[in-house]
């Protein structure tokens, strides 16, 4: 009887931490997506003497950015979730703060990006912190943690210089 209980509360233990796991993936997902739609706006509009090595980089990040939105989303449905992929998903989760559609300088387009990125990487870093129980999850965020902070690095590069 004793280990038959103990069995169902594990299991209770278990969804309950997949249900946590998919939450924090979705905010994840949310700001990747934000993160990523950031990176092609300033693409897109970016002007001054930085202009092609600027574009160029701006758009790697936005791939290598909807890569790691695809690591989370998918990572959520594998724990039996429902990622929030769309653009109405990442609205109502994020946590990065509106970017400035109108901007077009390339200093004040990369300290922008910067912020966003920093703000990503501590929810990143959140998550590695709050999957501890389940080390696939972990492993996912490690990655992506490592990824932006390398984005991150190579925005203040350009801000420093």
């Amino acid at each position: 009887m004793e280990r038959s209980r103990r069995g169902k509360e594990g299991a209770a233990v278990t969804r309950n931490v997949q249900e946590r796991l998919v939450r924090g993936l979705n905010l994840n997902l949310a700001n990747m997506t934000s993160l990523a739609t950031a990176y092609k706006q300033a693409h897109w509009n970016l002007q001054g003497p930085g202009f092609a090595q600027l574009h160029e980089l701006f758009d790697r990040f936005a791939d290598q950015t909807r890569e790691y939105a695809d690591l989370v989303a998918e990572r959520a449905v594998q724990l039996h979730g429902t990622s929030h992929g769309t653009i109405e998903g990442a609205v109502k989760e994020t946590t990065l703060p509106p970017f400035p559609l109108e901007e077009h300088r390339e200093d004040l387009l990369l300290k922008e990006l910067t912020d966003r990125a920093g703000v990503a990487i501590s929810e990143i870093r959140r998550g590695i912190d709050g999957s501890e129980e389940d080390l696939p999850t972990q492993d996912v965020y490690i990655e992506i943690a490592r990824g932006l902070e390398k984005q991150e690095w190579m925005l203040r590069s350009h801000l420093t210089g």
